[in-house]
């Protein structure tokens, strides 16, 4: 049972790697809304990772952008939430690596950045513009 919930998680996490990206590739002239979706998508996984990370913050001793889904998959493999393991693991960073692209949990955090500012950068602009 274990397996079959860590590989949902996997899976999950998968999906939601790939609506991070893919959105960037998709015109404008196809999905107007796109933009502004992705904006507050991205809003959205920021802010949870964040309210998580403040819920951790007696197990852990520091506030940071946490993801439940990370969180839970790695205590599911036996790391206690606790463990450095556990809360500075980086699903994305594990997921490059299998596919042959190495990362630290550093570089993650600040692709992470990047990706949220770009889409900042095209929301702020598209508001500007309107």
């Amino acid at each position: 049972m274990k397996k079959l919930l860590i590989n949902i998680l996997f899976w999950l996490h998968v999906i939601l790697l790939a609506a991070l990206i893919i959105p960037f590739f998709i015109p404008v002239s196809i999905w107007p809304e796109r933009i502004t979706l992705h904006f507050l998508f991205l809003s959205s996984i920021l802010l949870l990772q964040l309210i998580w990370g403040a819920i951790l913050l007696p197990k852990i001793r520091k506030i940071d952008f946490i993801c439940p889904l990370t969180t839970w998959m790695q205590y599911l493999r036996g790391y206690p939430i606790s463990s450095k393991k556990n809360h500075e693991h980086s699903f994305m960073a594990e997921f490059l690596h299998d596919i042959g692209i190495k990362i630290s949990f550093q570089g993650v955090t600040i692709l992470q950045t990047v990706i949220f500012s770009a889409a900042a950068i095209l929301y702020f602009a598209r508001m500007g513009g309107k």
